[in-house]
């Protein structure tokens, strides 16, 4: 659970800053998460299919790896990950396969064993998901799950253990990992402090309208060095895992890079802090992108 909690509040926190210039005409007047109807494969397939959109001045030019340290409390409970290469193509559209990684170490992993992973295959000129890969090994526990979007036709196809399901989602609707790679496209200065941002990202069957609000900004030091940072909340649910809705921080570098830099949340039991340890980027080849 800690670490399942580290790595998807990391890239929700991340996700939650997507949303600040969405046009309004694109926005559905939802609740905070709600379940798409299911329908058939055959009313799948006759879904019309609409133009997909391409964004300009996007930077999809490198991979990236990002590598985080994970303590709960005084405890190193694992080590995370946030890595961007080239992708597969989908019917002519180049992607950018970005994962997040996470695993147990230390003492912890004798007792709790954690193998983590979250896959998107990314739109480099629309930046909306393709497909979605969840792989989760926690414990005596597992789940592996395989989502295919159909983006014209506004279209999720869930395989699982459960069976096969489609559902219906708004336009461009974002993965839990292509929020992350769609955020940092964003100019994040442009949101004034108090400014609350949301975006509809598609997680266990439901779509969340993932919120962020931006506190203001900080100089942040970390192993990987010393940061300018914007600084967002996410708005989290109180009750199970937290206090208060506002106990989730997350440090973003203030840069062209719009680097997750740290990550700390107080938990109703203890605390979780995810730092940035180390970083690499390297231009793709030419004709790569």
């Amino acid at each position: 659970m800690v670490m399942r909690t580290a790595l998807t509040y990391c890239l929700l926190g991340i996700s939650a800053l997507c949303a600040w210039e969405q046009s309004d005409s694109t926005r559905t007047p939802l609740d905070h998460h709600w379940r798409p109807e299911l329908i058939s494969a055959d009313s799948a397939l006759a879904l019309p299919t609409l133009p997909l959109r391409s964004l300009d001045g996007m930077r999809t030019d490198s991979s990236e790896w990002l590598s985080y340290s994970v303590r709960y409390g005084l405890i190193q409970a694992g080590e995370a990950e946030l890595r961007t290469e080239k992708g597969p193509d989908y019917d002519g559209r180049q992607t950018l396969r970005v994962i997040g990684a996470g695993r147990s170490t230390g003492a912890l992993d004798w007792v709790f064993k954690v193998r983590d992973h979250y896959e998107s295959h990314v739109d480099a000129e629309g930046l909306f998901p393709h497909r979605f890969i969840r792989s989760v090994r926690e414990g005596g526990y597992r789940m592996e799950r395989d989502i295919h979007f159909d983006p014209g036709r506004r279209l999720a196809t869930t395989e699982d253990a459960k069976g096969t399901r489609h559902q219906m989602l708004p336009a461009f609707c974002q993965d839990l990992v292509s929020s992350f790679q769609f955020a940092r496209q964003l100019p994040l200065d442009s949101i004034p402090d108090g400014g609350m941002v949301e975006i509809p990202t598609f997680l266990d069957g439901e779509v969340h309208l993932v919120r962020a609000r931006k506190t203001g900004f900080e100089r942040i030091e970390v192993k990987a060095g010393t940061f300018d940072c914007w600084s967002f909340k996410p708005v989290v649910m109180e009750g199970r895992i937290w206090k208060d809705e506002d106990d989730l921080t997350v440090y973003v570098s203030a840069d062209r890079n719009r680097i997750p830099v740290l990550v700390k949340t107080d938990l109703i039991v203890g605390s979780l802090r995810l730092e940035l340890v180390a970083q690499s980027r390297t231009p793709f080849a030419p004709g790569a992108q």
